[in-house]
């Protein structure tokens, strides 16, 4: 039962802390900027896609908390982010900012569906057979005339 319904739990998660969000800053009067409105068309959308039971749903969740995993769109009205900074000579050379929430919620994401992640990986990252039949039928050739 729970793998059947884990993304729609992540799902809630990241409603839930949105919609908490924007009450938040609407009561305090607090700004919020744009990562938050493209961060919550987003949730929109992904939740659209989840209706409509589109077929790579679990990878575009999973793209969608990688880029917010990396402070690119946010789900909170507050900048909640562990920044990693490197500064040789005293300038600072570059910063990595880590959203702990969208972090959280891609591990949980990956541990709930490890034998998809595992197949999207072997999907990804293992050469067609007909690709290789092909550039060796098509080596092979040059490599007799080369003898």
């Amino acid at each position: 039962m729970i793998k059947k319904y884990n993304v729609l739990f992540i799902l809630l998660i990241l409603w839930m802390v949105s919609i908490y969000s924007v009450i938040y800053v609407i009561v305090n009067s607090y700004e919020i900027g744009i990562q938050n409105y493209i961060g919550y068309g987003l949730l929109i959308l992904i939740t659209v896609l989840k209706i409509f039971r589109i077929e790579r749903f679990k990878t575009t969740l999973g793209v969608l908390l990688i880029v917010g995993s990396v402070n690119a769109i946010q789900f909170t009205y507050a900048t909640s982010t562990l920044v990693f900074t490197w500064t040789p000579l005293g300038h600072r050379f570059s910063s990595l900012g880590i959203q702990p929430l969208s972090v959280s919620l891609l591990f949980l994401l990956i541990i709930l569906n490890f034998s998809g992640v595992l197949k999207l990986m072997v999907y990804l990252f293992t050469e067609d057979p007909k690709l290789q039949r092909t550039s060796k039928m098509a080596r092979k050739p040059i490599d007799e005339k080369d003898n």
